[in-house]
């Protein structure tokens, strides 16, 4: 079902749900997948839901690949299943597919070249879809924004695409009250330079709130930003009396926000806070409290802006140095943790403050279906984008997994185990797979022939479908993502090794239910 999407000439699989009366349009491997729950025999159930668990985590992981990884599964499984039929044993089998596996990831690494610009971007996005424009967009925002920027995705209900950049950092907030509006027709406070004061605990004292106030004039400032879980009751009275006197006898512009983010994300936009802005953290977390507060223990910012539920803080250039060792160490704990991990968001958004880089995208659709078919493709796109430009590109359409043949099977030929490296050579046929069902889905009558051709031309060429020419990848933008290569052989390697090894299959009457595939 799943080979004839492989490639450009694919398209997306419909599915009706039957519950709903409504046809699904579905372009990703994993969601299709999903839809199957059962083919009616046991024995066939135990297979494929174990190939749909190998897809479903390949693309939370990766973002895409989950075709490639089908079709490579099963022609390892048919060749592999062959050989055990004759005689080969089915541990020592796997033994050699496994190191073949490490081979052939070695050669992909080797084939790897860095990207170049956004056309190289955009050459990979539209390898996930088929829109041309979206591609050309994901690719610029990607190039602008870096392996760890920050996408935020909006969907409109009529045809539309567009982006928009951000600067500053941006935390989710809500304003204490409607007197700190500075423009309240628009809902937006603004402060040129002010002090900023960081709470982690609520302020509710008149007196801690005088305390602040007191500690903010002797800034010589002529703003105070206070962010605080909350502030209430004869504090917030005070804020209020203070900001809503005249301006010739105001001494400061007050804006009080509370965080929406709680608990550890909370804690970290605090720490993330102090060292854009200088600021002491105040209560639980520091050494001082509000009522103690002195003009040191307040921070400073060049400019905040509230509105939309969004406060938006820019750094004063001073403090820019001083944030990169928190950049670095961000970053490198980011670059350690599979793409499906639960605390990748939460990186990104830090970074994405601390860097002052978030880009949003706008996209629209007439229908449903559609707005929902190019968000997913979105999300995938960018989860690939910043694997790229991590780990590199090599060439698309199949052939980097054909190019590694090579190394495989002198891999195979230095091999002193006969099972093993016949295992080699099971995964060395296997790797032509991808190419081959690429070129049968352009409909290519004699794909050996182009196989033998690519073969001998070794990396980068590729056969690109649209135009029915062996070309240059690295030259015509026919390009995949390391990474997301090599995760799609593992997984492939990993799924096809527990089928062609596993002997005994037990049945349990009453299964556990799981709320992942």
């Amino acid at each position: 079902m799943l080979a004839p999407t492989l490639g450009p000439t694919g398209g997306p699989v419909m599915s009706f749900d039957a519950a709903r009366r409504k046809v699904e349009v579905l372009d990703d491997a994993a969601t299709t997948l999903r839809r199957i729950l059962g083919l009616g025999s046991p024995d066939l159930d135990i297979g494929a839901m174990l190939l749909r668990s190998t897809v479903w985590r390949l693309e939370q992981q990766v973002g895409d690949g989950g075709a490639t990884a089908v079709v490579l599964l099963r022609a390892l499984v048919e060749e592999g299943m062959r050989q055990i039929a004759a005689g080969a044993n089915a541990m020592r089998l796997n033994d050699g597919i496994r190191r073949a596996a490490d081979v052939a990831v070695a050669a992909l690494r080797r084939q790897s070249r860095p990207v170049t610009g956004e056309r190289s971007l955009a050459a990979v996005a539209r390898t996930v879809m088929q829109d041309d424009d979206l591609a050309a967009v994901l690719g610029e925002m990607s190039y602008l924004l870096g392996a760890d920027g920050h996408l935020q995705i909006e969907s409109y209900v009529a045809p539309y695409l567009e982006r928009q950049y951000l600067g500053g950092a941006h935390y989710g907030a809500e304003i204490n009250s409607m007197y700190f509006y500075s423009e309240p027709e628009r809902k937006r406070a603004v402060l040129a330079a002010p002090a900023v004061a960081l709470l982690d605990k609520p302020l509710t004292e008149a007196a801690h709130a005088v305390a602040l106030l007191e500690a903010a004039v002797a800034t010589g400032r002529k703003g105070l930003l206070i962010f605080a879980p909350d502030v209430s009751g004869a504090a917030l009275n005070v804020l209020v009396a203070n900001h809503m006197q005249p301006p010739d006898k105001r001494k400061l512009a007050i804006l009080a926000v509370k965080p929406k983010a709680v608990g550890d994300e909370r804690r970290f936009a605090l720490q993330d806070l102090s060292l854009m802005t200088g600021a002491a953290i105040l209560g639980e977390l520091g050494e001082r409290t509000a009522q103690t507060a002195r003009a040191e223990d307040l921070g400073a910012a060049q400019r905040v802006e509230f509105g939309g539920n969004n406060l938006v803080l820019t750094m004063e250039g001073a403090r820019r140095g001083l944030i990169q060792t928190q950049i670095a160490e961000l970053s490198g704990r980011l670059a350690q943790l599979p793409y499906d991990d639960e605390e990748r968001p939460v990186l990104t958004r830090r970074l994405a403050a601390l860097t002052g880089g978030i880009g949003i995208l706008k996209i629209g659709a007439y229908h449903q279906p559609a707005r929902d078919l190019r968000r997913a493709q979105a999300e995938r796109a960018w989860k690939v984008l910043s694997a790229v430009q991590r780990g590199g590109v090599v060439a698309g359409g199949g052939a980097a997994l054909l190019h590694c043949q090579s190394a495989v099977l002198d891999a195979a030929a230095q091999e002193s185990e006969t099972d093993c490296a016949l295992g080699m050579r099971v995964l060395a046929q296997a790797l032509t797979a991808p190419q081959r069902q690429i070129l049968i889905n352009g409909g290519v009558t004699a794909p050996a022939v182009y196989l033998h051709q690519l073969a001998e031309l070794g990396a980068p060429a590729s056969y690109d479908v649209t135009t029915a020419a062996v070309v240059d990848a690295q030259q015509h933008g026919l390009l995949d993502a390391t990474d997301v290569l090599i995760a799609v052989l593992q997984a492939a390697v990993s799924g096809g090794a527990m089928m062609l090894s596993t002997d005994t299959i037990v049945y349990h009457r009453k299964p556990q239910q799981s709320l992942t595939p």
